[in-house]
């Protein structure tokens, strides 16, 4: 695709026989292009198909736009550990080069991941962990972290309730899928913090909302108990529970006014309910569906990867949650834009191999009459031309666009300088912090970045690193050791690769030469 930028913008500086025989070349080398380009198939194995699987698949497809080279097969288990386990199986028939499943339960899905492993397939776990170390990578959240984000909402909502020993704080606990490891990690995590705050622990009472969460809820209302506060483990039991109590409350006229309720999980349904007001708050269980494809890419190609990745988790309240349903939105548009213009470029293209073929094959088949065919060939191609310079770079120039290559200025860097410098020795620093702290998405920051250094933001820090590395090296006693630590590079031996790639030397040849 470069190839064809490059000859459009240089074709004026071209003779006219030098035009004629760069097309020709130009026709081939189009036909050669139309040959089944090197893919890695990664097999998808998913425990169900409720909304926060349905915002990692997303998320995996957006970040696929960023990796051509990879095809994604999605199988669902719906809940069950049988069917998931022989899913897994049919991919490890299938020889896919790579596997990430999010698996049903520890229990049932260990062997399943291990077989896969076993067979040399690379395996990412997703979301909930399973027993032992037989697979590649983990990336998912803390779910005893999330009930202590709970406990902390239930907290605050509390703190200006007067509770009695007669008349206790009394909570709602809206459950999902009995017998979960998720969920008994949260109700544990949520009941232990509340146990250690100096406030007098409520009463606990629990509904299963598995199926249905608002038949569920409105069954305990009508017992009458006093309920203070609802946390729901999810954000839709969460809108469900809201729906139970708005409906009570217009059965029973002196039922409070409102009860407080929050849910898990910050996608995007819940994150519009509470900026409507219908629930409160949520606690975030990101997805990361970019994450994994992004660790995918970097197994696949043989780069350092985290093996074991935790993504924290936050209480978003009404001001956040407008906040990241604008983000939200704006990656949807952004990723639509692309798609349609991938589409419409990769339509051309394939028109145009399509025709190339067919000239080359007339070539071959009419070899007697080579020129006649020769000159059919130059303004065939002369047309392509035309139509690659006046269909097709538009429509590319607006898929860069889209991905991200629009100007900078200094003053930009100077501050991306400015906040990574400041950052180099924060272990949890990262692209996602940089975004934050540029009040940018993370397209957005890696179009900006990408478009001035021609580095990808991650690239960008490692790039900063080095240079205080270097400088560590040259101005102090520091060991290389207490250096690569102090700037989070985790292992000496990944610091002196990349500082070798960078500078052209190891660091133990810089101290060496100081002394």
């Amino acid at each position: 695709m470069q190839r064809i930028f490059d000859y459009v913008h240089d074709s004026h500086a071209m003779t006219h026989t030098s035009q004629h025989l760069f097309l020709v070349l130009l026709a081939w080398g189009l036909w050669a292009c139309s040959a089944p380009q090197p893919q890695y198939r990664i097999g998808v194995s998913q425990c169900l198909d409720d909304a926060w699987r349905q915002k990692m698949n997303r998320e995996m497809e957006r970040e696929l736009l960023l990796h051509p080279d990879m095809t994604l097969f999605t199988r669902v288990a719906h809940g069950s550990s049988a069917l998931q386990c022989a899913q897994i199986d049919s991919f490890i028939a299938e020889r896919v080069d790579m596997l990430i499943v999010s698996p049903n339960e520890a229990d049932g899905l260990t062997e399943a991941v291990a077989r896969a492993y076993d067979a040399g397939i690379p395996v990412i776990v997703a979301d909930r962990r399973v027993h032992g170390d037989r697979y590649t990578a983990f990336l998912g959240g803390d779910n005893y972290q999330v009930g202590r984000k709970m406990a902390e909402w239930v907290d605050v909502q509390r703190s200006g309730v007067r509770s009695t020993k007669e008349r206790p704080f009394a909570l709602l606990e809206v459950c999902g899928m009995e017998g979960s490891t998720p969920e008994a990690l949260r109700h544990q995590g949520m009941v232990e913090t509340l146990e250690a705050s100096s406030l007098p622990m409520p009463v606990i009472y629990s509904v299963s909302g598995a199926t249905d969460a608002y038949a569920a809820v409105s069954e305990f209302l009508k017992t009458g108990t006093p309920i203070d506060a609802i946390v729901a483990h999810n954000d839709i039991m969460a809108v469900e529970a809201a729906r139970a109590v708005a409906n009570h409350q217009s059965l029973v006229p002196n039922h409070p006014s409102s009860i407080p309720i929050m849910g898990v999980d910050g996608i995007y349904d819940g994150l519009k309910a509470i900026r409507d007001g219908v629930i409160d708050g949520t606690v975030t269980y990101p997805s990361r569906g970019d994450l994994l494809i992004q660790t995918a890419a970097q197994i696949l190609t043989g780069e350092p990867f985290v093996r074991d990745s935790v993504i924290p988790t936050y209480l978003v309240d009404a001001s956040a949650a407008a906040t990241l349903i604008a983000q939200y939105e704006q990656q949807m548009h952004d990723v639509e834009i692309l798609r349609i213009s991938q589409l419409n470029a990769d339509t051309h293209w394939q028109r145009l191999q399509q025709d190339n073929r067919m000239l080359v094959a007339g070539v071959v088949l009419a070899g007697v009459l080579f020129l006649i065919v020769l000159c059919a060939l130059l303004v065939n191609l002369k047309k392509i031309h035309t139509e690659i310079k006046d269909d097709l770079l538009p429509q590319l120039e607006d898929v860069e666009e889209a991905i991200g290559m629009s100007r900078r200025d200094e003053a930009f860097m100077e501050r991306v300088k400015e906040i990574a410098d400041a950052h180099l020795t924060d272990p949890q620093f990262g692209v996602e912090e940089l975004g934050a702290m540029l009040q940018l998405s993370r397209a957005q920051l890696f179009r900006r970045i990408k478009k001035i250094t021609g580095l990808a933001p991650m690239d960008y820090i490692r790039e900063r690193r080095l240079l205080r590395a270097d400088e560590l090296l040259r101005t102090t006693d520091m060991t290389i050791r207490q250096i690569s630590l102090e700037l989070c590079f985790n292992k000496p031996a990944y610091f002196s690769k990349y500082y070798k790639d960078y500078f052209g030397y190891l660091p133990s040849e810089q101290i060496r030469e100081m002394k």
